[in-house]
């Protein structure tokens, strides 16, 4: 597999007050976020997935910025045909969520997005990487 390109947030590890996420409550919640914030992205609504994001995103990243390097790595992949849940990893004030997801222009993007439940409880994306393979699904 070949690294096609990563985007990484800004304080994709921020610690969030010391809350743990350790129920299924709060993983729930951090998935819904997820993958809120993921169709944004699949629609292409940049801003507004920028505006959904962890505070730790949008005070170290300006918009503009993410505007660019979200429609550099994202928009070559083409269309989402579709994407599968694949796990959650549950750490102390984060909790990490890996997908694999079909493209029109690529077939095995490996998805990788962290959610901070931030100090008004609410879960949001502090992380979102992509990991694709360079080759076009067979037509």
């Amino acid at each position: 597999m070949k690294k096609l390109s990563s985007l990484v947030l800004a304080g994709m590890l921020l610690a969030s007050g010391g809350a743990f996420a350790q129920g299924a409550a709060e993983v729930s919640d951090a998935r819904a976020a997820t993958e809120r914030f993921m169709k944004l992205m699949d629609a292409e609504e940049y801003s507004a997935a920028w505006n959904s994001g962890a505070e730790s995103v949008r005070k170290d990243m300006p918009k503009i910025a993410w505007n660019l390097l979200a429609s550099t790595v994202h928009l070559p992949l083409g269309a989402l045909k579709g994407r599968s849940y694949k796990s959650a990893s549950v750490k102390p004030a984060t909790i990490t969520f890996e997908y694999v997801a079909d493209y029109e222009n690529n077939h095995n993007v490996h998805e990788s997005v962290t959610t901070v439940r931030e100090k008004d409880g609410v879960w949001r994306v502090s992380g979102y990487g992509i990991l694709a393979d360079d080759k076009k699904p067979a037509k």
